[in-house]
């Protein structure tokens, strides 16, 4: 469901009550609830194809943990949105500001420094009567008068970034190892677009409903009816095809009581893919 705790390292609090690394993917975040880090990082999952990766410092809270339209809000530190799905919306609140992302890539929302970072793709800000649409490579200053966007260096990654990239590196294998066991009928039935749990990688991660995407970090994700062309080891650097293993498809986390992920009908495009920085 939309607000699950997928991963966390380090210090992680949910309305001051600290999280457990081995209850990744178990836990739920509620509307209004809040998300805090002091020394750790976590990893949230929104609608499918679309994460948010808190850092060191930081405060999320949950306002709407709708599927189709979340939203969430940065209230303190920094913040980052990977887009992976074409089509899927978020709306993310900072400041006062109502930021809607309009497209897949990838995001950094500094809540201490007062702006929006768009790395990759485009997004609609909103902020007291003003409007503006930013696009790739722009940052939004929302402590002026006026919403004022300026360049930024798109290459330089800080600590958040490089651990944002490594995570959606090992989703894209766990998610890459779960369709080829779908296809090759050593899972359950495929049911579309959605979050699928990996056992031996303890996390959910996300599938398309058809063909494949590449995420702003150059990762595959493949439906199982191109998983043929899934490589043994993900990233750009790929490898051969090794076989299968047993994967699971995502309805019931270990531990957990009641579904807490379901395929959903949907789109994907062959060969696509949110670009980020090559």
């Amino acid at each position: 469901m939309p607000g699950t705790v997928n991963y966390i390292e380090g210090q992680v609090a949910v309305d001051g009550v600290a999280l457990n690394a081995r209850r990744n993917g178990q836990t739920t975040l509620r509307t209004n609830q809040i998300l805090s880090t002091t020394m750790g990082k976590a990893e949230v999952l929104l609608s499918p194809g679309v994460l948010v990766r808190v850092g060191n410092q930081s405060q999320l809270r949950m306002v709407s943990p709708e599927l189709v339209d979340p939203v969430i809000e940065v209230i303190h530190g920094e913040v980052m949105v990977e887009a992976d799905r074409k089509g899927a919306r978020t709306n993310v609140l900072q400041q006062g500001a109502n930021a809607s992302i309009l497209k897949e890539g990838l995001y950094r929302f500094d809540a201490d420094r007062g702006n929006i970072q768009v790395i990759d793709g485009k997004i609609a800000v909103a902020l007291n009567g003003q409007s503006k649409e930013v696009g790739r490579g722009r940052e939004v200053d929302l402590g002026g008068a006026k919403l004022k966007t300026a360049s930024f260096d798109r290459k330089a990654a800080d600590d958040l970034y490089q651990w944002s990239s490594i995570r959606s590196g090992y989703l894209a294998e766990a998610s890459g190892y779960t369709a080829q066991n779908i296809y090759a009928g050593y899972a359950a039935p495929y049911a579309g677009d959605g979050w699928y749990w990996d056992p031996y990688f303890a996390a959910w991660s996300w599938m398309p409903g058809y063909g494949f995407f590449y995420s702003p970090f150059g990762y595959p994700f493949y439906s199982p009816g191109f998983a043929i062309y899934a490589p043994w080891r993900f990233g750009r650097f790929g490898g051969g095809f090794a076989g299968v293993r047993p994967a699971f498809r995502a309805g019931y986390a270990p531990g957990a009581s009641g579904m807490m992920a379901r395929g959903f009908g949907g789109g994907g495009f062959h060969g696509g893919g949110g670009g980020g920085r090559r």
